[in-house]
C-alpha cells in the first residue's frame, strides 16, 4: 500500500479537468471511476502485449464492478480470480473471449467441479492441494502450482506474499522436492504462478524474481508450458517499462512459454474517486473537527493498514487545517489531518482519490450507513449513475426466511 502522503494535493489529468462537474453533479456518498484513467493503463497494457507478445490479465479482486469487466474484456487476455463468484462474474462479463485464471488458498471440495468448468487455468496453492484436487480439474483446465521464491521486497509482512510462514505458494524448495518425489507427482504440471510483491513501480524486482526462478529451478522452467508472474506492480505516469519489456521477452525467447501477468490494482487505483459532502462542523479540543457522509468503513484499508487517503483539494499549505472524521459513532472513524485554502462549510464536497482498489468491494454498512452509490466518469467529463443503494438493499442481508414462533 501506497503512503497516503504520497500525491495528496495531486489531481488526475481528468479530474483536475471536470472537478466542478464531479463534485456537483453526484448525491453523496458516491464512488466514481473514471473511465480515461482506466483506458490510459490499458494502452499500456496493450502496448506491451504486443512489444512482447505476454498476455495480460486483470486480477478482478481489487473492483469487480461488470462495466469495468466489460470495459476491459475486448483488450486483455482475460480474468484472474480467487473464488467461484469472482470467476462466474467474470467468466459473464468475458463470454466466449479470453481465459479465467483460478488460485485460492482454500478450495471447498463441493465447489471444485463448477470452478474446473469456468476456469481455464488453475495455480494450485500447495501441493496438498494439487494431490487432493487435480483430478476435479484433469482434462479441463491447465494446472500449474502457485510458487512463494522467498524473496522479498517489503518491509510490512501485513501485504507481503512471500513473508516468512506465507499461506501464498509452495516454498521454492518443496517445489523441488516434490519433483523428486517419485511416483512423477507432478508429472501433469503445466505452469508456475508467482506472485511477489505489492504495489511496486519497480520493475527491476520483478526481474530479480525470474532470476531467482531461474537459479532455483530451472528443469521445471525448460518444462512448462506457461508462467504467470502475478501482479503487484503498477503503471503510474512516468513508470519506467522497459526493465518489464525486456524480462518478458527473455523469458519468451528462451523457454517459448506463454507468459501471464495478471495486474489488478494497477489498473484501477487511481481510478477510483469517493466524494463526500461535509455535515457538520465544530471545534474539538483546539482543532475543526469536519464530519462528512461517508465512513472510512467505506474505505476499509484505511483502517487495515493505517494511512491517510489522497484528497483533492488539500493543500500542504493551505491555511485551515481540520481532521477529517466518518459519520458513524466509531470513534476510529477518522480520514486523517488535512489543509485547506479555506474553511470547509456544511454542504462542501470532499474527493478522495487513489480511492479504485480494495474500497467498494470491501464497503460494508456499519451503524446502517448507506454504502456509496457508483457513478463512471467518461472522457469528456460526463457523470453516470450505474448503481445505487437502497434501504432494501440493507434489509435484505438481515432479514431471514425463518418465520418468528407464535
Amino acid at each position: 500500500m501506497l503512503s497516503g502522503g504520497q500525491g495528496r494535493n495531486h489531481f488526475g489529468h481528468v479530474l483536475f479537468m471536470h472537478i466542478d462537474s464531479l463534485i456537483d453533479s453526484v448525491e453523496t456518498p458516491a464512488f466514481v471511476y473514471d473511465e480515461a484513467e482506466v483506458q490510459r493503463v490499458l494502452d499500456i497494457a496493450r502496448a506491451v502485449q504486443a512489444d512482447t507478445g505476454c498476455r495480460m490479465l486483470y486480477s478482478v479482486k481489487p473492483l469487480c464492478l461488470v462495466p469495468l469487466l466489460e470495459l476491459m474484456a475486448p483488450q486483455l487476455a482475460g480474468f484472474a480470480v480467487s473464488s467461484p463468484f469472482e470467476a462466474r462474474l467474470a467468466r459473464g462479463a468475458l463470454a466466449v473471449n479470453g481465459s479465467i485464471h483460478f488460485t485460492s488458498p482454500g478450495i471447498r471440495t463441493c465447489e471444485a467441479g463448477e470452478l474446473a468448468e469456468l476456469c481455464d487455468y488453475v495455480a494450485f496453492n500447495s501441493l496438498s492441494q494439487w494431490r487432493r484436487h487435480k483430478p476435479d480439474f484433469r482434462e479441463r483446465a491447465s494446472m500449474g502450482l502457485r510458487v512463494n521464491p522467498g524473496l522479498s521486497f517489503l518491509d510490512d509482512e501485513r501485504y507481503d506474499p512471500v513473508r516468512p510462514h506465507s499461506k501464498l505458494g509452495v516454498p521454492i524448495d518443496e517445489l523441488a522436492d516434490g519433483e523428486s518425489g517419485g511416483s512423477h507427482a507432478l508429472a501433469k504440471l503445466e505452469g508456475v504462478l508467482v506472485h511477489s510483491n505489492c504495489e511496486s513501480t519497480d520493475f527491476a524486482e520483478l526481474q530479480q524474481t525470474v532470476d531467482c526462478l531461474e537459479d532455483r529451478m530451472p528443469d521445471t522452467l525448460a518444462r512448462l508450458k506457461w508462467l504467470n508472474l502475478g501482479g503487484g506492480y503498477l503503471f503510474n505516469e512516468g513508470v519506467d517499462i522497459e526493465p518489464l519489456c525486456r524480462t518478458l521477452c527473455s523469458l519468451r525467447t528462451k523457454y517459448g512459454i506463454d507468459v501471464f501477468l495478471e495486474p489488478g490494482a494497477a489498473f484501477v487505483r487511481s481510478a477510483g474517486y469517493l466524494v463526500a459532502t461535509v455535515l457538520d462542523r465544530f471545534a474539538g479540543g483546539g482543532k475543526e473537527v469536519v464530519v462528512l457522509d461517508t465512513t472510512v468503513n467505506h474505505m476499509p484499508e484505511l483502517l487495515e493498514f493505517d494511512f491517510e487517503p489522497d484528497v483533492a483539494q488539500h493543500n500542504e499549505d493551505g491555511e485551515w487545517p481540520c481532521i477529517l472524521v466518518g459519520c458513524t459513532c466509531l470513534a476510529g472513524d477518522l480520514f486523517g489531518e488535512y489543509s485547506f485554502n479555506q474553511p470547509l462549510e456544511v454542504g462542501d464536497r470532499v474527493v478522495f482519490l487513489n480511492a479504485g482498489s480494495y474500497s467498494l468491494v470491501k464497503a460494508h454498512t456499519f451503524n446502517g450507513v448507506n454504502l456509496p452509490s457508483v457513478h463512471s466518469m467518461d472522457k469528456l467529463g460526463r457523470i453516470r449513475l450505474i448503481k445505487k443503494f437502497t434501504y432494501e438493499d440493507y434489509a435484505a442481508r438481515w432479514e431471514t426466511n425463518v418465520r418468528r414462533p407464535v
